[in-house]
């Protein structure tokens, strides 16, 4: 039995991110971070980022840096979009 957690996005002064609800941590870098949240990818775009907390169990996430752009992409656009990220 997979209990399904809430997501949450909460972004503090553009510097400090609090994930919750991941379900798969795709790719992470100093200024790209992709995550599977609620079967979906989430991109977030930055400079200088830093994961400062991440709970596999509890499916959160907490980076610091400067972030300049949050996007989520339906089911069709994630394969795609990650092939692209991550050649």
């Amino acid at each position: 039995l997979k209990i399904k957690i809430k997501q949450k996005t909460e972004l503090t002064n553009r510097k400090n991110l609090c994930l919750t609800g991941i379900e798969k941590v795709v790719g992470i870098s100093d200024s790209e971070l992709l995550v599977e949240v609620d079967g979906v990818a989430l991109s977030v775009q930055g400079s200088n980022m830093e994961v400062k907390k991440l709970d596999v169990e509890s499916g959160s996430l907490e980076v610091d840096g400067m972030i300049n752009n949050i996007k989520y992409f339906d089911k069709k656009q994630k394969l795609s979009f990650i092939k692209r990220i991550f050649k």
